[in-house]
């Protein structure tokens, strides 16, 4: 599947028509239920399939910089492209901010929430072979006042101040621009978007694609209000079909190549002889278990986690306090060489923080008897990760899913792994069983 364009989004106008929320305050961070609009904007991009945004800022753009930062939190890569000592326009920030963005991609307006598939309208511009695309969206004077008129898949007109009757949609807020679109315009002064859109139009390379999804926008105190509505009635349906798609983001953005990794270093374990222990706690811990059983029974791999036996570890919790219980387990163990730790982590442990302490011990004592050290775990920082020799990162679309997410994939990932023909040597009972003959 193709990958999706980066995203540039406007946001460095000065919002004078929502005053006064933004003589202190860009746009861009006005609070839409109890956070700032570009936090809703953002979630929406990665939702989207969209990996990489660059925000043109300029109005209190350091504000919005220092609330994004790099993104991370929001699944995504951001980077900024700030206007400088004068403002550039809508079109003018769009150019300057071309050497962070690839030869094609999407322009967005800083004060749009636009829920329709992204996927699809990437897809128009690549069949329209022109330079730019423009969505629209039938209106006829309902949200504002329709200034497009379209017609066998292009723009024919395109005027903000003056309307003709043929003019039934609207600007819907989302482009689709090859770099080389932004050629048509003077480059030594400021330029608005509209500027380059009726350019194009005039030269009849302005591709069209029509969406039916409404836009919501915050550059009204109106629009803000239909906002704020649209966003408190989002039923339960509306959170299941974010959370799958969610999903289905992480499946695109696993990273195959630690998979095939992950399978090797399980591979030479099994040839070996080696022994697998499974670390982790709470739903680790219940992972560590059905892994185990998994990794004897379809795999042949000696495999062992220390969470089974409760009697010992409550003992060692009590006696010996938290941060050594599994230490000491893999040391009555006689860890060594030939064997190999697999850790299921959300945080994959850090000291500095105190979170989950145990684990980081452990794979500091794998790593001193020279144990291979895996894992499955859905943050890059964490101590699993920085140590480990061969560890899969559950890709992060959404920070407030991050746990739900890590512990569904870490069973996709590892269900995979004693799937593959490098490894599995048993099937499973259904596969086994020979159906009936027909009498």
């Amino acid at each position: 599947m193709n990958s999706m364009y980066p995203v540039a989004i406007l946001a460095g106008g000065l919002a004078t028509r929502m005053r006064p929320l933004t003589d202190l305050l860009p746009k861009s961070l006005v609070p839409v239920r109890g956070e700032a609009f570009i936090a809703h904007q953002l979630r929406l991009l990665a939702v989207q399939g969209i990996e990489r945004v660059v925000i043109c800022t300029g109005h209190l753009g350091q504000m919005i910089e220092d609330h994004v930062g790099d993104g991370h939190r929001f699944g995504l890569k951001v980077r900024y492209s700030p206007d400088g000592p004068q403002p550039l326009g809508t079109g003018g920030a769009v150019r300057g901010a071309l050497a962070l963005l690839d030869d094609d991609f999407f322009v967005l307006y800083g004060d749009s929430y636009l829920p329709c598939d992204w996927r699809a309208v990437q897809e128009a511009f690549r069949r329209s072979a022109q330079p730019a695309l423009m969505t629209v969206l039938e209106n006829a004077d309902r949200w504002d006042t329709s200034n497009v008129e379209m017609g066998m898949g292009r723009i024919l007109c395109y005027d903000k101040k003056q309307k003709n009757p043929r003019m039934r949609h609207i600007d819907y807020g989302l482009g689709v621009f090859h770099a080389s679109a932004l050629d048509r315009l003077p480059q030594a002064k400021p330029f608005d978007l509209a500027q380059l859109y009726q350019t194009l139009v005039a030269e009849g390379k302005l591709a069209a694609f029509e969406v039916h999804e409404r836009f919501y926008e915050i550059g009204s105190l109106p629009g803000l209000e239909e906002l704020e509505t649209m966003l408190k009635g989002s039923n339960i349906m509306d959170f299941i079909e974010s959370y799958l798609s969610e999903s289905k983001q992480i499946i695109e953005r696993l990273d195959r190549r630690s998979i095939d990794a992950l399978v090797a270093v399980l591979a030479a374990t099994k040839e070996r002889g080696g022994r697998l222990f499974f670390l982790g706690v709470g739903g680790g811990a219940g992972h560590a278990s059905h892994a185990v059983n998994d990794f004897r029974k379809l795999v042949g791999i000696e495999a062992y986690a220390p969470t089974d036996n409760v009697s010992e570890l409550t003992a060692r919790i009590n006696d010996e306090g938290w941060d050594t219980t599994f230490v000491e387990w893999l040391r009555v163990s006689r860890l060594r060489s030939t064997d190999a730790l697999l850790i299921f982590s959300v945080g994959g442990g850090d000291l500095e923080k105190n979170v989950s302490p145990n684990l980081v011990r452990a794979v500091q004592f794998a790593k001193e008897t020279g144990s291979r050290v895996l894992g499955i775990v859905g943050r890059n920082g964490g101590y699993t990760a920085k140590a480990g020799d061969a560890v899969v990162i559950i890709p992060i679309v959404n920070e407030a899913h991050i746990t739900p997410h890590s512990e569904a994939f870490q069973a996709v990932v590892w269900h995979l792994v004693v799937s593959h023909p490098a490894l599995k040597a048993n099937a499973t009972k259904w596969e086994s069983i020979t159906p009936p003959a027909h009498v």
